[in-house]
């Protein structure tokens, strides 16, 4: 209250303010409990999801302990919220944003944060506040990077010329490309990033309640004079409409922070555009039931990056099946004599394969390798005419995993590796092993090719399969005379055998 920006008055607006949190993660955590600790009157939580350990790191409002017990995140954030400031109500939204329950939840706060991490329920959440005109004030953040904008604010337009704030559809008109799309489980974040950007989210919606920015306007602005003697409402007309960028590794400090410009609100906006605009290009403007109804598709909108399909069945193995009856096993041939192990191609690149969960014993040749070197990438195998024709793999691709191939698929797993470059335990290459038995046939063993979600493994599978036939067609005596096990990939990828084994489906 010493602050001159807030004093008396602004604590009583906090206290009488009722502010949603969309999304207890890594930037919901900190404007929780900043929010809390502001002495927010009613702090709303909403998110559908449970607290996981492996995103502790980040979500910082949570706790190992929630995290065991697979405590919902609204609950556990209510729970830390409440040991901070037990003088407040808290209102926890147990479920997801969706087109069903948005405008019900939303009526009931002036503000809402939108700490959600992906692009369709962005649209969603600013459309709706749009709608109900709630100042929106939204954040995100990825790997080193983050982004904060104030949207819809002022959410009306006065009669003194000063125009409503931009959208989320304003600012960004087309969505990014689904396949451009990833969550911080799949690229990664830094903790400390999205801390950065959520405390600075908190911190915004303050400002904004202090100074009267989510209350309705009057036709006549009513002037509240601060302190220092400036008018709010001078301040309000004065502002500019910006973007926030923060970049923890600018190479540069004093560009860590950078701040653009934004044209303000599109008249063209189906969302907060004008009606005679909207009217003359034949637009229909959104409603609060066309988004009630269903009636436009976020998903649809904003694209949903599908999984490639480049194998048949015959040649995808599902994550059950190889964790259950592949692990450790030997393989038969037709005889019931001979027994090999089956080889596990791990196409993932050098860092993902170190860091995350593997399989014991795997191959790690990194797909933007296989790329580069086309079907020379697979010499490493043993299969073709030597290891002095082996591609020049260097120390981002190619390391073996010290253990016998018995697939896992939990993240406190480890193994001993070496840091970069080619291990020297090579899988021995089938042929050279059956030399001696120059009459027979040379015996080559299943191999599965896995990668985080199963699109790459099926790529790296494909090259191999188009290494073989070429030979086969070039009536190579050792092409023909190769008799090769299994070819394909694990379907779903380790995504898949974590959820399997977490959850047994």
């Amino acid at each position: 209250m010493l602050i001159p920006q807030v004093r008396l008055r602004g604590q009583e607006l906090l206290l009488a303010s009722k502010v949603l949190i969309i999304g207890l993660g890594g930037l919901g955590s900190p404007a929780a409990l900043y929010l809390a600790g502001a002495g927010t009157g009613i702090l709303g939580l909403m998110d559908g999801d449970n607290v996981e350990t492996s995103n502790l790191h980040r979500q910082i409002v949570h706790t190992d302990f929630a995290a065991r017990l697979g405590q919902s995140k609204v609950h556990s954030a209510a729970a830390r919220c409440r040991e901070l400031n037990p003088e407040i109500a808290y209102v926890c939204h147990e479920e997801s944003a969706s087109a069903s329950n948005i405008l019900d939840i939303v009526s009931q706060y002036d503000l809402v944060l939108d700490c959600t991490d992906n692009p369709a329920t962005r649209y969603l959440i600013s459309d709706a506040c749009v709608v109900l005109g709630k100042v929106l004030v939204s954040g995100a953040a990825q790997r080193g990077e983050g982004m904060l904008i104030v949207l819809n604010s002022p959410p009306t337009s006065s009669s003194d010329g000063d125009e409503k704030g931009p959208c989320y559809r304003c600012v960004f008109p087309r969505p990014p490309a689904p396949e451009t799309v990833q969550g911080c489980s799949e690229i990664g974040i830094l903790g400390p990033v999205v801390g950065v950007i959520g405390t600075l989210m908190a911190g915004e919606t303050i400002k904004i309640i202090t100074s009267r920015g989510h209350l309705p306007r009057e036709t006549t602005a009513e002037q509240h004079v601060n302190s220092t003697g400036a008018s709010l409402e001078t301040e309000r007309e004065k502002r500019q409409h910006t973007m926030l960028l923060y970049n923890t590794y600018a190479s540069d400090p004093r560009s860590m922070f950078r701040t653009i410009g934004l044209r303000g609100r599109r008249k063209d906006c189906i969302t907060c555009g004008d009606d005679e605009t909207l009217a003359t290009k034949g637009l229909s403007k959104v409603t609060a039931e066309i988004i009630s109804h269903g009636r436009l598709d976020y998903q649809a909108f904003c694209g949903v990056f599908e999984d490639i399909k480049l194998l048949g069945e015959d040649k995808r193995i599902h994550a059950r099946d190889f964790l259950q009856k592949h692990a450790g096993a030997e393989e038969q041939d037709e005889s019931g004599k001979q027994k090999t192990k089956p080889i596990v191609v791990d196409v993932r690149e050098e860092h993902e394969y170190e860091l995350g969960p593997k399989v014991r014993g795997s191959l790690n040749i990194p797909i933007s390798q296989i790329l580069r070197h086309g079907n020379r990438a697979f010499d490493v195998l043993g299969f073709g005419p030597g290891p002095e024709s082996a591609p020049e793999m260097g120390p981002d691709g190619g390391m073996v995993d010290q253990e016998s191939h018995i697939p896992v698929a939990t993240r406190h797993d480890s193994f001993p590796l070496k840091p970069g470059g080619q291990s020297d335990q090579i899988p021995p290459s089938p042929a050279r092993e059956t030399e001696e038995n120059a009459g027979e046939e040379p015996k080559y063993p299943s191999i599965y090719f896995v990668c985080q979600r199963g699109n790459d493994s099926q790529i790296a599978a494909q090259k191999l399969m188009e290494r073989i036939e070429a030979e086969a067609a070039m009536e190579q005596e050792t092409a023909r005379k190769r008799k090769w096990g299994w070819i394909g990939d694990v379907k779903g990828g380790f995504l898949a055998m974590e959820r399997h084994a977490r959850t047994g489906v």
